[in-house]
């Protein structure tokens, strides 16, 4: 089969690599799209590194084809899914306890990602069915949206709750829609002003500039003094955890969604955290529910990520499809599997 193999930082091989022969308890899954994610254009640029030579991509959706034996479910060849790549053991402590996004075996075995081939072999527990009126592009989705819903259950977001999420890129609008799904009202800090309109556009309650306005006045100036109940980071720039900080009320969560390429300390008043009772989480990941709950609210329709679809890109043009997802200019690229 085709595969997008990556050898090396910057360095993409189109190759011809071996067809995944299935267990009894998987499945074989024709892949149609895989997103290019933040992991992916850090895996090609160099800035993390796994191993080499990785099949990279986990935004993934596709076709059953082939099902083991043991499969232990009613899903058959043509079923359409999504792919939950993450592999749990199920049988470690934070599997056990209800934290899978964490098992401590994920990544222990070479067979991680994978999403950039024609063909993946799966555990069936991994596939999530989709229905016919959900693309596969937009059931690619599903991996981004689920962590979005794990990083909102990090910080106990609840309904009529007051939310400012700092930037408005593809993560930011996704938590965007799943925080309006939860009955939120959400600010969005952004300097980008192409990015505050798409925010506006995707309902939004208000978009701040912060390099023109004091995003901290301008939360408390809408909430009778108090600033916000919660603040999601998805922005990786310097300072904007402190501008978390100050913008949140008493009783104030914030969760860090993004992730750095250094080690930046937190700017935090510890009398602050003390007397405010603030509480700083971080998210990565999503479990098995996270998951199902994402592929449902794709279904139902709640979440619209068709605008977030900056461009198809295919084997033959990868390279300047990871260029372009690298770019600022751009919120989702997709890899289109049967594309030349």
């Amino acid at each position: 089969m085709k595969a997008a193999v990556l050898t090396a930082p910057g360095k993409i091989e189109i190759q011809d690599v071996k067809k995944p022969e299935i267990k009894g308890n998987e499945l074989l899954v024709k892949l149609k799209f895989c997103g290019i994610c933040t992991l992916e254009q850090r895996l090609y640029s160099g800035s993390r590194k796994m191993f080499y030579p990785l099949i990279m991509g986990h935004e993934a959706a596709g076709e059953v084809v082939e099902v083991g034996k043991d499969v232990l479910s009613d899903i058959t060849p043509g079923t359409r899914v999504a792919l939950d790549l993450i592999i749990r053991c199920h049988a470690c402590y934070y599997c056990r306890v209800g934290m899978s996004n964490r098992c401590l075996n994920r990544s222990l075995s070479n067979k991680v990602l994978g999403g950039f081939g024609e063909y993946i072999a799966i555990h069936y527990a991994q596939a999530f069915p989709i229905p016919d009126s959900l693309s596969y592009e937009e059931a690619a989705f599903a991996e981004p949206v689920a962590c979005c819903i794990h990083s909102l259950k990090k910080i106990n977001f609840t309904m009529a709750e007051d939310l400012l999420i700092i930037g408005a890129g593809p993560m930011g609008l996704l938590h965007l829609q799943v925080a309006l799904c939860m009955g939120g009202r959400v600010f969005i800090s952004e300097p980008d002003e192409r990015r505050r309109k798409m925010a506006e556009k995707m309902g939004a309650f208000l978009t701040i500039d912060p390099d023109r306005e004091n995003v901290s006045e301008v939360l408390k100036k809408h909430t009778e003094g108090r600033g916000a109940d919660a603040c999601i980071i998805t922005s990786p720039a310097p300072g904007v955890l402190d501008m978390g900080i100050r913008s949140i009320g008493k009783g104030g969560r914030i969760n860090i969604y993004t992730s750095y390429n250094n080690k930046p300390s937190i700017p935090v008043d510890a009398n602050k955290l003390h007397h405010d009772e603030l509480i700083i989480s971080g998210s990565e990941g999503r479990t098995e529910l996270d998951f199902q709950q994402a592929v449902r609210l794709l279904s139902f329709g709640k979440i619209n990520v068709k605008p977030l679809i900056s461009k198809l890109t295919s084997f033959s043009t990868i390279d300047s499809g990871m260029n372009s997802a690298l770019s600022e200019d751009t919120y989702r690229v997709l890899l289109d599997l049967e594309a030349e």
